[in-house]
This record gives C-alpha cells, sequence and structure tokens, in this order.
C-alpha cells in the first residue's frame, strides 16, 4: 500500500484533524490507489475520504461514469465507493465487482461537493475539523451542511505526510530512477555519436517509455568555454560541456538525476573543477539526517564543496521527490525550507559555471534509511565523456 496510515494517523492527530478530504489527483491515488485514466486526464474529479478514526470507513467518491471505468494499476483498497452525477442521463459504465456501491443514491447527488457532505453526515463528521487539500471545496461543503463544520489548509499536511516513504513507494521510486538513467544515457550516447542537443534529447523522450518508464522532464543546455550558454541546434566541439536535469517517473512516482557531459577527452583543469564538488559532496553526505534543517544542509554542502578546492561554487538546492517534484511541505514556494525526516527520498541540486571550464551539473537522489544515506541512481557521481563515438565515465 502506498499510504504510511500510522504516520497518516500521527500527523492528523498533530493537526486536530478528524478526516482528510483529498481531491488532487496525487492524494487520492496515494491515499486510496484510485487512479482511472478518466480521473487523471479527463477532469471526473475522483475524491477521497479518510477518517483518522479507523472504525469510521474512508471512501472513494467519483462520477458514476467513472466508478466503472479500468484502473491504472492495482487499484483500491478501500471498500466504500459513493458517486454523483456527471451530466444528466448518462449511466454507469460498469462498476468493479471489488468495491461495494450505494445502490440507493436516487437520484445521484448534483456534485462532488454535495456527496462529500452527506458521506460526513453518514459517518458523523458534520461538526468536526477537517482537513481539504482543496479549501474552497472544504467551504462548499460546510455551506451545504450548515453545521460546526471547520474547514483546514490539508495540502501541506499530505505533503508531510508523504515524505516518509513505504516500502512500496521505495520500489517504484528505485524503478523510476532506473528509468531516468537508461534515458540519460541514451541521450549521453546520442551526443557521443554527433548528435546536437536538439537531436539528443529525442533518445529520452523515445527510450524512456520502451523500458516501462513516463519521460517527465528533461533540461539539457550546451554550454561553450570562452562563449557561454550556446543554441541546442549548435554542433557540439570538443571542450563544450552539456547539463543534463532528467525526471522519469513509474505508477507516478518521480526521479530525478543530474550530470554533466564533456565533448571530448576533458582537461585536468575540468575534471579538478567537477572532482572538487565531487568530493566535497560525498564529505557532506553525512550531515543528511532526520531533524536537519534543509538550508543548513545546503549551506553545508557549499561550505564543503569550497573546502575540497571548488572555491567558485555557491549554490545548493534540497527537495523531496516522491509524487511531486518537491514532495515536502512548502507554503508559497516550493523550495522552501524544510525539515528532514528518517524515511524520505532528496535531491540535492549542485550546479555551478566556470566561464573558462564549461557549465557543470551533479543531482543524486538520496534515500534516508534507518540513519544510513543511500545514493538511489546506480551512475554515482560519474562524469561523462564523448570520445570517438562513446560515452566514457570518468571517475
Amino acid at each position: 500500500m502506498l499510504l504510511n496510515r500510522d504516520r497518516a494517523d500521527a500527523l492528523m492527530d498533530r493537526e486536530g484533524v478528524s478526516a482528510i478530504v483529498a481531491s488532487i489527483n496525487t492524494n487520492v491515488y496515494y491515499l486510496s490507489g484510485w487512479a482511472t485514466y478518466a480521473a487523471w486526464h479527463f477532469g471526473d474529479m475522483a475524491l477521497v475520504v479518510l477518517p483518522r478514526d479507523h472504525d469510521r470507513a474512508p471512501a472513494i467518491i467519483t462520477t458514476e461514469t467513472d466508478s466503472g471505468q479500468p484502473q491504472q494499476f492495482d487499484g483500491p483498497w478501500m471498500q466504500i465507493l459513493r458517486t454523483y452525477r456527471r451530466k444528466v442521463g448518462m449511466g454507469v459504465a460498469g462498476r468493479p465487482v471489488s468495491l461495494s456501491v450505494e445502490q440507493e443514491q436516487k437520484p445521484l447527488p448534483a456534485n462532488h461537493a454535495e456527496v462529500v457532505a452527506a458521506y460526513l453526515l453518514e459517518i458523523g463528521l458534520t461538526d468536526a475539523t477537517i482537513g481539504f487539500d482543496d479549501r474552497g471545496l472544504g467551504y462548499d461543503v460546510a455551506e451545504k451542511l450548515g453545521s460546526g463544520l471547520k474547514v483546514r489548509d490539508a495540502r501541506d499536511l499530505m505533503r508531510d505526510i508523504r515524505m516518509v516513504k513505504t516500502p512500496d513507494e521505495i520500489r517504484l521510486i528505485r524503478a523510476a530512477t532506473r528509468k531516468t538513467e537508461f534515458g540519460m544515457e541514451a541521450v549521453v550516447e546520442a551526443l557521443a555519436s554527433g548528435a546536437t542537443c536538439n537531436e539528443a534529447e529525442r533518445a529520452f523522450w523515445s527510450v524512456v517509455p520502451l523500458v516501462g518508464g513516463r519521460p517527465v522532464f528533461l533540461l539539457i543546455t550546451p554550454y561553450r568555454p570562452g562563449v557561454g550558454k550556446i543554441p541546442k541546434d549548435w554542433k557540439l566541439e570538443p571542450g563544450d560541456t552539456v547539463t543534463l536535469d532528467t525526471t522519469a517517473a513509474v505508477r507516478h512516482y518521480t526521479s530525478d538525476v543530474g550530470r554533466t557531459v564533456v565533448i571530448g577527452e576533458p582537461t585536468a583543469a575540468q575534471i579538478a573543477s567537477y572532482d572538487a564538488v565531487r568530493r566535497g559532496w560525498s564529505a557532506a553526505l553525512s550531515e543528511f539526517r532526520a531533524g536537519a534543517m534543509s538550508d543548513a544542509v545546503e549551506r553545508a554542502v557549499v561550505a564543503s564543496i569550497q573546502a575540497h578546492g571548488n572555491i567558485a561554487f555557491t549554490g545548493a538546492s534540497i527537495h523531496s521527490v516522491g509524487l511531486e517534484h518537491t514532495d515536502h511541505p512548502h507554503p508559497g514556494n516550493s523550495l522552501g525550507t524544510f525539515e528532514m525526516v528518517d524515511g524520505s527520498v532528496l535531491s540535492c541540486d549542485l550546479p555551478w559555471v566556470d566561464p573558462v571550464l564549461g557549465r557543470f551539473h551533479l543531482e543524486n537522489l538520496i534515500y534516508l534509511n534507518g540513519g544510513t544515506v543511500e545514493l538511489l541512481d546506480a551512475s554515482g557521481t560519474s562524469l561523462y565523456s564523448c570520445v570517438d563515438g562513446r560515452a566514457i565515465r570518468v571517475e
């Protein structure tokens, strides 16, 4: 199961929330496993009600037409399904036999706010504090109930719950990271064969689906020392650098891997600059631990890299990774400061530019697991070099 129910219980207790109502696709999927193509792509809003009290049944809420659509993956663990009208006259598209559906809903509620209100009434939570990942929906529900329902913003509460990954989530992130690296290395091989960046990036979008992933993001940036960033359709020359920032997903779980490619044999100065970052980064991994604040760790990483010889390095950026690219609480700023927790997956961006040597980037995916720090990407901290039509790792 994706849901970390113990953490959800603890954080709902901390926030004084009696239930969470989720309507954002990632949260619905995380809490229940419900993920139909209609809900994800056609705008048929699916929702989940997760009470804190385990004696109150959780429920999935969706349109009557979506209720019978095939699931993308394994399907939901919740057993209660409530429906509302998508359009008058449109019937049910066949319901999953594993779910119990309230057959007496005649007529069906006209919209999702009505059916959420009805279900909260059914389970006795009309005068409780309820967290909504969409506060507007919460106010609509409170208005329909006309009771003492108190609405709490739960968008960042959901991100906080999701920070500690379950074993099932870690398996999916490991798989997504592997697919990401396959796509990234296909790009490097294309560059080694003489492709421009415009041509090489097509390899990422083509290869990742072939190995079972979904390509999400590729930022490919060519740089010519002494010139600066160059257009992606320029023919690359020896000494040019290309930075890659790549993301692919498996079952909606993402990854984040960044590397640098040098066209031709890297110079001694390029290797020295990169190696200082690599050694400083490795020495700073001990700073990643539960209870540490992300901004303090960023400063420690920068100081370590500078101490290992790259005094021009100035910026590191840490974020959590999972169902979102920034999978941690971030009110108002996706890269805001947050507290690290054990069981989370983190990414640390390490970009730098030396006008004489080139533009560089290193980014690993880090799993904090029981006091240990594990790099999930198999290519580690490699620098890539394109020589004689081949991609070579420079360790």
